[in-house]
């Protein structure tokens, strides 16, 4: 059989240098700031060789990231949010209940009677029985707004509604006179002695 011949020391030597000569070429090509875009592959770089930490506010595109992307039960209460929870119970209003006291109904915010009171002999008869139970007479535009939602009365006899209203008519004399509101919108004008029936109105917040 053949003998393998060694390469000889020249040989040898002339491959190392051949070696380093190609290496120093490649080291050469990877300057200072020479990878860029061009030079990466599409997702070359992934979560693990990012270090921590490094990306912040002013990487991030203004406008690209969605709610998806945030864990939103990860973040705290808005500071000008801080008392946003205590809106939960809306039934309340500073310790009041915000409702229509029993037997009232909800008309334009306004509390009303659900139906009107039995005839009283006099105006501050009927608002002295209102105020006994937190409420007032209404205005006049106040009843006739809401002569089709609840009774009014038919205007005949004592069967309309008195209003809050008492001023003195000189055409009368200069006597006190006020106004009441029936059931067909006619807004009459009577003595406020005269006996009428009423409808007591509410605040919303009691």
């Amino acid at each position: 059989m053949s003998r393998v011949k060694r390469p000889s020391p020249a040989m040898v030597v002339a491959v190392i240098a051949l070696v380093l000569a190609l290496t120093g070429t490649a080291f050469a090509a990877l300057g200072k700031n020479s990878v860029g875009s061009r030079q990466l592959k599409s997702k070359a770089v992934t979560t693990g060789k990012i270090a921590n930490n490094a990306v912040n506010g002013a990487k991030v595109a203004n406008g690209s990231l969605s709610g998806s992307d945030i864990n939103l039960n990860a973040l705290g209460t808005v500071p000008s949010a801080t008392s946003a929870a205590s809106a939960a119970n809306a039934n309340t209003l500073g310790g009041h209940a915000a409702a229509c006291p029993a037997g009232t109904t909800l008309i334009r915010g306004v509390c009303f009677d659900s139906s009107p009171n039995p005839e009283a002999p006099s105006l501050e008869a009927a608002t002295d029985a209102c105020a006994a139970r937190g409420g007032y007479l209404p205005t006049p535009m106040e009843l006739y707004s809401v002569r089709g939602i609840i009774n009014l009365g038919t205007g005949i006899g004592a069967n309309h509604q008195y209003t809050d209203s008492y001023y003195y008519d000189p055409v009368a004399g200069a006597h006190p006179s006020t106004v009441t509101v029936d059931g067909t919108g006619a807004i009459t004008q009577q003595a406020p002695t005269s006996p009428s029936r009423y409808t007591c109105v509410y605040p919303l917040v009691r």
